[in-house]
């Protein structure tokens, strides 16, 4: 099972400059983990006799879980950019969470995982080192997937009530380009700022704000890539009052400005 990616993963920034570089699968996650688990995923290069390369992405509202080299590692919420330099020869497997879905794994706020990379072990013990041994004993990518969903059934506590409606609420933000202010959200479901803040952090580990910018952000990139729409049409489509606000915002979050993305 090698399943092609044809369209660039949501948050990969330059996806071009990659093209013939590294290979990437995403992989459906199980019907009965589609609360908890958006996909898995795959990445495998060889660069030997050839420089490094860095890959660079703008991470979206989820928890990762990674395994490279034999190591696993867990991801929080990174609201700045993120960097990995592909070397030699090598793959990576991770699974993606769905927004809300990491919480009945982690039995915390998530937000004790923003801005953080740690290592496995110090969220899930020696339990950690026993799957990056299992899924680097194969490369077959459905024995990776079966591997690491029983991983996330055994630590898989009963989930939340408020799982399913963060998760909705994200989703809502994600496919609605009318969703631009955390007051549309409020206006749509009758729930306080407050209420809403709170069960982001708690299950997100970032408020309802930053999603919305960081999907706006995401779907900014994806346009200019595809070079598709002028600056200032872009901006007021993505809500923003002005093209100087949006240059500003999509410069601090990606590290260049609108006009020399992509080139």
């Amino acid at each position: 099972m090698d399943p092609t990616v044809d369209t660039p993963p949501r948050g990969l920034l330059d996806p071009r400059a990659g093209a013939g570089v590294y290979r990437e699968a995403l992989i459906p996650a199980a019907g009965d983990l589609a609360g908890i688990v958006a996909h898995h995923w795959a990445v495998r290069w060889d660069l030997r006799g050839s420089a490094p390369y860095e890959v660079e992405t703008l991470p979206g509202p989820a928890v990762v879980l990674v395994v490279e080299s034999g190591k696993c590692r867990v991801h929080g919420v990174l609201r700045g950019r993120f960097s990995h330099a592909l070397t030699e020869a090598g793959d990576i497997f991770g699974t993606t969470f769905r927004p809300a879905g990491f919480r009945p794994l982690l039995h915390r706020p998530v937000s004790g995982l923003t801005d953080r990379v740690v290592p496995g072990t110090d969220v899930f013990g020696p339990a950690a080192e026993r799957l990056a041994a299992r899924i680097a004993s194969t490369g077959d990518i459905d024995e990776r997937r079966v591997i690491a969903e029983t991983f996330v059934r055994d630590h898989l506590t009963a989930p939340t009530p408020a799982l399913d409606l963060v998760n909705s609420l994200v989703d809502e933000i994600m496919n609605d380009r009318e969703c631009l202010r955390v007051d549309d959200l409020v206006d749509r479901h009758g729930l306080g700022k407050r209420v809403l803040q709170k069960l982001f952090r708690e299950h997100v580990g970032v408020g309802p704000k930053w999603v919305i910018q960081r999907y706006r952000l995401h779907e900014a990139a994806q346009r200019l890539d595809a070079r598709e729409i002028e600056l200032a049409t872009l901006a007021a489509e993505l809500g923003y009052a002005d093209q100087a606000h949006f240059t500003r915002d999509f410069k601090a979050a990606v590290g260049r400005s609108p006009a020399d993305y992509g080139r």
